[in-house]
């Protein structure tokens, strides 16, 4: 049983296709799951192996399922010593199981949600990047608009501790305005993000630069911004600008790049 397994896990590696992986760490009296007892779980929620079993197996599927929006490896703990009404498993014992994504799909983080954001965001999940979206308005951050995606309805400022970005993280900063532009840059900028593109005109741009450097911030990164963002395709609707956008991430993570040529 544990060769077929493993058997499974390794296609599952050798495959484009990314899973989580849920493992056994830790059990205290009586579980019905062992230490090092190994689940995987697809995007389609379907699973091979087993922690143990029973609805607890079942809430550590759905929690699983969630990773693939917000990428975030975390530990749960079921308390099993559980009233005798039928609806909890009653061993009397805890189990901990960890979950970790496991995926080479790279990640993009949005921090705007209107027509240019909206469109780049649904493209970006058919280029096969795991997408975070952010707005302060519920009527535009709201998860019916956006399935399959991490949504962060919170003003701008929390967004960005809530987004989490990292060195995977391609960020695009299309808000509303240039205040709320800066307001999210100076926070991303503290981060190692792998991309960072802004949605600006030359002259705002080199003002917002000057006060990012006067502040205080990394002038490494402040250079490296990708403003105006995007390649200069000739584009003036929305949707051409995020593939314009689209474009400029893709060639940065093959390992071109690409600025805004007027």
């Amino acid at each position: 049983m544990a060769t077929e397994f493993f058997q499974e896990l390794r296609n599952a590696f050798n495959s484009d296709q990314p899973f989580v992986l849920c493992t056994v760490v830790e059990t205290m009296g009586s579980s019905p799951g062992t230490i090092g007892q190994k689940m995987i779980v697809f995007r389609d929620g379907h699973t091979i192996g087993t922690v143990g079993g029973g609805i607890n197996e079942e809430r550590v599927r759905i929690a699983a399922i969630d990773l693939f929006k917000n990428g975030t490896s975390t530990t749960l703990t079921f308390n099993l010593a559980n009233p005798l009404d039928g609806s909890e498993p009653v061993c009397g014992g805890e189990v901990k199981i960890f979950i970790e994504l496991q995926a080479r799909e790279p990640r993009m983080v949005i921090f705007g949600a209107g027509h240019i954001g909206k469109t780049l965001a649904k493209m970006a999940v058919l280029a096969r990047f795991r997408v975070t979206i952010t707005d302060e308005r519920p009527e535009y951050a709201d998860e019916n608009i956006f399935p399959h995606m991490n949504v962060i309805c919170k003003p701008y400022v929390e967004a960005v501790e809530a987004a989490k970005i990292d060195e995977s993280c391609h960020v695009a900063v299309v808000t509303p305005g240039h205040v709320k532009d800066r307001e999210v840059l100076e926070r991303v900028l503290l981060h190692d993000a792998a991309y960072v593109g802004l949605v600006s005109s030359a002259k705002k741009l080199c003002e917002m630069k000057q006060a990012f450097i006067d502040s205080g911030l990394d002038l490494k990164k402040v250079e490296a911004l990708f403003s105006p963002i995007g390649i200069n395709l000739g584009s003036t609707t929305p949707e051409e600008i995020a593939v314009e956008i689209l474009a400029q991430i893709v060639a940065f993570r093959n390992g071109k790049i690409i600025r805004f040529i007027k």
